[in-house]
């Protein structure tokens, strides 16, 4: 009896270490970044912006990015050849709320910031699109990288 008492405890352990381990990946996942909506990005721009540990992209195309954008975003053109470099190039120790026109880029670029080891991203779920139908201010796009 001893012997299969000691065996269920070391399955029982093993069971525990292995579901452990599992939650711990998905919440490493889950923690790289996180999807926001309009109001909830106003909030945290409010709070953050012009702090240094702090930026917002936006994925757009120059043309896009000229026809308005977040006040204190900085372009960086997914379609473009030079956006992997771009984003290697960034502070991977900042936050990062990004954001296209409808969020398909911008959730293709999260696979891209997770790779490159960024790890607290804020995604704009439904883009500019979502952040303009909230009533929330764009500013002229000058200026982009």
């Amino acid at each position: 009896m001893e012997q299969r008492e000691c065996h269920w405890g070391r399955r029982l352990a093993w069971v525990a270490g292995a579901f452990s381990a599992f939650l711990l990946s998905v919440g490493s996942a889950a923690g790289a970044s996180r999807d926001v909506g309009a109001a909830e990005a106003a909030t945290l721009i409010e709070a953050r912006q012009g702090k240094a540990d702090f930026a917002v992209l936006d994925l757009r195309t120059p043309k896009e990015f000229g026809e308005g954008r977040i006040a204190g975003a900085v372009m960086v053109d997914f379609l473009a050849p030079t956006f992997r470099q771009e984003l290697a190039n960034l502070d991977r120790g900042k936050t990062y709320l990004v954001y296209c026109r409808s969020g398909n880029r911008s959730r293709k670029a999260l696979a891209v910031l997770d790779e490159l080891g960024f790890h607290d991203v804020v995604h704009l779920s439904r883009g500019i699109a979502q952040w303009k139908e909230a009533g929330f201010p764009t500013v002229p796009g000058e200026g982009g990288r």
